[in-house]
C-alpha cells in the first residue's frame, strides 16, 4: 500500500525543521518541501546529505547551520522566518557517543529541547511543535511492550537524555499551554541513513566492502524496527491533527507492533544478501535486552499505522544502499 502524501495543509507552511540534516530530519523535510511547504533546516552540521531522496526536493530545503542550544539563533529563526510549524528532531543520536560523553548528550538533548521551547512560547506564529523523543526514553521495564503511560525510567545516559527530552517537552505543554506533542519511535532504518554505528546501516556496508560484520550482542536482544518512510508519516499525522484533535501535551508511540531479535533482522536481509557474513560477539555492556512499543494509541487516536511489509522495506533499503556504495566507487 503506497503511503499517504502530505496534503493542502502544507501548502506554502514555513517550517522548522531542527536536526533536519540527519537520517530521520533529511526524510522528513524531503518530503514536506516536495509537498510544497517552505522548509528550514538548523543543524550543525556543514550542509545537508549530498544525495538527494526525492527528486528536486534537496534545492528547495534552506539550511542554516547553527545550533540547537543558542536561544539567540532559534529566536531570530522562529521570528524572521515566521514559522509555523516545528520539528524538534536536534539530538545527540548515538548511544556510544551519549555513553562516551553524558553531558554532551544532556547538554544538546535537554538543554537543546527547553531552549527551542522557550524560543517557541515567546515567538508569534508558531502554531504546532512535534519533539522526537524514543523508546529509549521508557528504560528498562519488566512489562512489556511500553505504553505510553509507562514510567519514563531512562538511567543510562542516552536514554536518561531522552526521558529529560520527553518530560521537558510535556512541562510546556501542561505549564504553558505550548501546542507540543511527543513522537517516542522504534529503530528506525531505511534509505539515507549512513550512520554506521546502526545495525542495518552496518550490514550494507560491511556486504559492499565486504568484511564480517560484528554483532556486539548476543544475537538476542528484541527491538522495535520501523521504516523511515512510517515514521515520516508519523510526524506529519501527528503535526496536522495536534490542534484539530487538541493533543496537547500527549504522547504517541509509533513502532511495528512486531519485535524482532537481532538474528531475525540479520536472516530476513540474508535473503536479500545472501553474500552477508557475520559474528557474534556477545561484548554489549549497559544495554537493555529487550524494547519494543504498543502503538494501538498511535492507529486509535490518528489512523496511523505502518504501512510498509518487512520484505519491501528491506528491498527498497537494499536497493538504496547499492546505489549510494556504486556511486562512492565510481
Amino acid at each position: 500500500m503506497a503511503l499517504k502524501r502530505p496534503g493542502r495543509f502544507w501548502l506554502r507552511r514555513r517550517i522548522l525543521v531542527t536536526g533536519g540534516a540527519g537520517f530521520i530530519g533529511y526524510a522528513l523535510a524531503t518530503r514536506l518541501a516536495a509537498a510544497g511547504a517552505a522548509v528550514y533546516v538548523l543543524d550543525i552540521k556543514p550542509s545537508l546529505p549530498d544525495f538527494e531522496l526525492e527528486k528536486g526536493a534537496r534545492k528547495k530545503i534552506t539550511y542554516i547551520r547553527g545550533n540547537v542550544t543558542s536561544k539567540k539563533t532559534l529566536d531570530r529563526i522562529l521570528r524572521q522566518k515566521r514559522i509555523q510549524t516545528v520539528f524538534h528532531l536536534a539530538a545527540e543520536a548515538i548511544v556510544k557517543r551519549a555513553q562516551q560523553d553524558p553531558v554532551r548528550a544532556l547538554e544538546v538533548n535537554a538543554r537543546g529541547t527547553w531552549v527551542l521551547l522557550e524560543s517557541a512560547r515567546h515567538a508569534r506564529g508558531v502554531r504546532e511543535i512535534v519533539v522526537a523523543s524514543s523508546d529509549k526514553a521508557y528504560g528498562s521495564h519488566e512489562r512489556l511492550p511500553y505504553r505510553e503511560n509507562s514510567a519514563l525510567n531512562g538511567l543510562n545516559p542516552y536514554d536518561c537524555s531522552k526521558s529529560c527530552t520527553d518530560i521537558i517537552a510535556q512541562m510546556y505543554a501542561h505549564a504553558f499551554g505550548l501546542q507540543v506533542a511527543v513522537a517516542r519511535c522504534g529503530n528506525v532504518y531505511g534509505p539515507g541513513d549512513t550512520n554506521w554505528s546502526r545495525l542495518i546501516p552496518d550490514v550494507f556496508r560491511c556486504v559492499s566492502r565486504p568484511t564480517v560484520l560484528d554483532i556486539r550482542s548476543d544475537g538476542t536482544f528484541k527491538r522495535d524496527y520501523i521504516y523511515i518512510d512510517d515514521i515520516v508519516n508519523a510526524y506529519i499525522v501527528l503535526a496536522e491533527n495536534l490542534v484539530k484533535k487538541s493533543l496537547v501535551g500527549e504522547a504517541f508511540n509509533f513502532g511495528n507492533n512486531r519485535p524482532l531479535r537481532v538474528t531475525d533482522v540479520l536472516k530476513e536481509l540474508s535473503r536479500v544478501l545472501p553474500q552477508l557474513k557475520f559474528k557474534i560477539r556477545n561484548t554489549a555492556h549497559n544495554e537493555i535486552h529487550d524494547q519494543y512499543l504498543d502503538a494501538r494509541k498511535a492507529q486509535r487516536t490518528l489512523g496511523w499505522k505502518p504501512r510498509t511489509p518487512l520484505r519491501k522495506s528491506f528491498d527498497k533499503t537494499g536497493a538504496w544502499y547499492a546505489e549510494y556504495f556504486s556511486r562512492r566507487k565510481s
